[in-house]
Formats: C-alpha cells, structure tokens, sequence
C-alpha cells in the first residue's frame, strides 16, 4: 500500500496496538525450526566453480549521467508514508516505543530499520523492511523470521536484484538465508560460512581461523567459489575481486585464480568508490569503470584495466587519498582521476581544480563534480569541466553542498549564526524545495531524509 503524505511534515496517529516480540517466547518454535532448517540447508560444493554470479549484473562501459531539466520545471515534494512497516507487523507508527530509521537506498530498493523497545516490559524487536522507490511495500523481514518460527527481528546483509541475504538472531547462534523479493524462495545458507552479506551478484562470507577471519565467496546457488583464505575481499568488476592477502592486494576471479598478484599496498575498487557509505549516489551495477588505480611497494600508482593488464601512470596520489571519495570515475568512455583537489583525465589534463573537500564524495558523482574556490564561491562542474551551478556565500555562510543524484538533483545548508536554511535545486538552478531550517539528507534517486523526534522521515520528489 502506497500513501502520499503532502510537503509540510505531517504527523500520523493510529490506534496503539501492542504486540509481545521478545526471541524468548519463539524458543521451541525457533528450535524446531533450526532443525528444518538445517535438512533444507543447500548442497555445498567447492569442486565445480562457477565462472559468473548465478546473476549476471548489468554493467556498462559508461556511466549514468543525471539529466539537466528545463528552465522553471516545477516539483512535488511529497513525504512518503511508512506506515505499513507498523501495521504490517501489528503497531501503530504513532507508538512511542516504535522507530523507522536509517533509510538506506538499494538499486530499485528502498530500506529502513524498525525497532520497538518498550521500557515497561521485555518486548524488544529490531528488523528491517523493504519498499519500492514509490513507498510500497515489498517485504516486511519480521514476517518472514515469524514464518520461519523465529522472533520478529530479522535484517538484511545487502541487496543485489531481487535477492538479499537475510539474518535470524537465534539466541547466541545466527542464522542467515538467500531470499528471492518477489518468488519468496528461501535457502538457508550453512552455518560454516559466517556473515554472508551479497555483493553484486555474490556472497562474501567470513571464518574465523586461529589467525582471526578469513574471507570467501558464494554465488547465488550457494556453491563456494572462493575458499576463505583472505584477510579482504570484495567484487571489483564483473569478473574480478578484489583481495587482500599478507597484508597485499590483489585481484582474482570468480575461479580463485590470480589475475593481479598480490604486489599492491591498495587497489581502488573498479566502481571508483571505496567508502561503501556512497552507495546512494554510486549504482554499482552502471558504474563499472574501465580503469582501476593501484599503490605499489614504491607508492608508484599504476593503472588497472578489468582484464588486469597493468600500465604506467602519471599520477602521483598519496595513499591517503586512494580511500576517499570517487577517486576514479568514466563517462562517455573516457576515465577521470581525482587527486587530492584536482582531477584530470587519464592522460593527466586537468579537468577542474579546487574540488570540494568538505563534501566526502569529491570527484565526479552522476557526472557532475563539486568545486569551491578561495573567495567561497560553490561551482556544479560537468565531464568537460564547464559550469554548470554556481552559488557564493553571501548572506548566509554555506555549510554544505551535497553531490548530485541520479535525479540531477542536490542540496545546498546555509548558516549565519542561529538561522539554517536549506535549498533543494536541480541542475537547471530550479528551487525543489526551501525551508529555514536544516536536517534533510539525500540518499538517492529524488529521495531526501529528514530526523526529527528519533524517527526517519523520507520524503520523494517527482518532476510535474
């Protein structure tokens, strides 16, 4: 069910309905469970090695590049009920022992975090549920613990498609399965591969040796592709990973061959991006870059091509800026650099300077690159490093100014001592939406966050 709530923050009452969620009062079920669980545990094999995901992802060569609208295009901005993650498990969203929060996007999901912790009794439940972009309700992860005889806390490891990996806290053992969104299939996943989270396509699961954990991969018909024997790994393309071993990257693929040796102090991930909390700006699966950047035990920088052909570079990066932000990104084929506050394309030809270090995704994000200036002016640069927004401090001091989404939308905080402002434009400089008091987040695809009274807000905005 999808409720449209309009612009100005509204608050929705319910009739209060309390409903015990503690994991103690499933204990038999749960236990009865475990067992069923356990007969319907998927077959392990390390012999046949698969040399694709059981689901290919879409890559592409060049990146997505958000959209400039016309001038005076106008906007809804609406706040997206999540009433359903309440009523689908029994409470009322009006209950004060409920929470929605930490809304996260996931390709074509939209997720949040429900808790409900009554202080006047034990009732205690944490899980997440899912919904579409447009606020309907996909699946509600307490549901799918109570099916399975568990308690209603229930949270997922990733999303990749229409598959997530699902965890069961059962007392002090968990339980994690693959589940299929739409054909509602489960498949336990064995309890020796520990904290399995899906990654584009896989499933990278831990162990813990006498050394301390060691990583492997699973793909989606739960065959064990890569042993765990690495002290890092995730996907780096559509054929590769990323790994590190004896404190050394580099790159294997989907046979646990070696395709990069182990040489490298760091590797860039593929997709440009190696702090996973830009996952709502970065979609994964359109942004496979071309190139990779690599630290080697000279701290010479050499670049990568998803083959693994090595090559000489001209860039001269410090490691402390390998991890930061979008340090490589492609549009229209051709590869950008970020180095520090200048980025250049693959032959070293600056393409803009003075990038904008207060915002964490400097670089190019959907095709668009956030630089300021010594006098305080804000400038949305393009691929050809033309300009395309620009804005100076004046009456209020900038605070922050937010990468572009895949809508071409972003969002400038104003301050000047105790008066906030925040303006959300589109890439045309068309005012979204304006109010004199700050606290909304955008996490992609038109979808902003806003925090108020220890709850999670999120509101969508729709070209008219």
């Amino acid at each position: 069910m999808k409720k449209i709530i309009s612009g100005v923050l509204s608050a929705v009452m319910l009739t209060s309905v309390l409903c015990a969620c503690n994991d103690g009062g499933n204990q038999s079920n749960a236990s009865q469970s475990g067992d069923n669980a356990n007969s319907s545990q998927q077959a392990v094999t390390t012999e046949a090695a698969t040399t694709q995901p059981a689901t290919e992802p879409n890559y592409e060569d060049t990146n997505y590049v958000a959209p400039i609208p016309q001038k005076n295009q106008t906007y809804k901005f609406e706040e997206i009920s999540l009433e359903e993650a309440a009523t689908s498990s029994g409470y009322s969203i009006s209950d004060s022992a409920f929470r929605i929060t930490d809304p996260i996007v996931y390709g074509e999901y939209l997720v949040v975090r429900v808790t409900y912790s009554n202080i006047n009794s034990t009732d205690f439940c944490a899980y997440n549920v899912i919904f579409d972009l447009d606020g309907n309700m996909v699946a509600n992860i307490s549901n799918v613990s109570l099916n399975e005889g568990y308690g209603k806390s229930g949270q997922i490891q990733g999303i990749y498609g229409d598959y997530t990996v699902l965890r069961f806290p059962i007392h002090s053992e968990d339980k994690y399965a693959l589940y299929n969104l739409k054909t509602k299939e489960l498949k336990y996943i064995d309890s020796e591969y520990g904290s399995p989270k899906i990654d584009n396509g896989v499933i990278v699961f831990g162990k813990k040796e006498e050394t301390g954990y060691k990583y492997g991969a699973l793909d989606l018909d739960l065959n064990e592709i890569v042993p765990a024997e690495y002290d890092e790994l995730s996907l780096a393309s559509s054929t590769l990973f990323r790994a590190k071993k004896d404190e050394k990257y580099g790159l294997i693929d989907f046979n646990n061959k070696v395709v990069v040796d182990f040489n490298y102090k760091e590797i860039v991930k593929f997709n440009g991006v190696e702090d996973d909390s830009f996952s709502a700006f970065v979609d994964f699966e359109k942004n496979i870059n071309k190139y990779t950047l690599a630290l080697d035990e000279n701290d010479k920088i050499v670049l990568i091509d998803r083959q693994g052909e090595i090559s000489d570079s001209n860039f001269e990066i410090s490691e402390d800026y390998l991890g930061v932000g979008r340090v490589v990104s492609q549009y229209d084929n051709k590869t950008y650099i970020k180095n520090n506050k200048i980025v250049t394309d693959i032959d070293g030809n600056s393409i803009t300077d003075n990038v904008f270090k207060g915002n964490l995704n400097c670089g190019f994000v959907n095709g668009y690159c956030v630089t300021e200036d010594d006098g305080g002016v804000y400038n949305l640069v393009d691929i050809n490093g033309s300009t395309i927004y620009t804005k100076s401090s004046d009456e209020y001091e900038i605070e922050h100014f937010s990468s572009v989404d895949q809508n071409g939308l972003f969002e400038v905080v104003y301050s000047l001592e105790n008066s906030v402002k925040t303006e959300i434009l589109d890439l045309s400089g068309n005012t979204v939406y304006s109010i004199q008091e700050k606290g909304f987040y955008p996490i992609g695809n038109g979808l902003f966050e806003k925090y108020e009274n220890k709850q999670s807000r999120v509101y969508k905005v729709t070209a008219e």
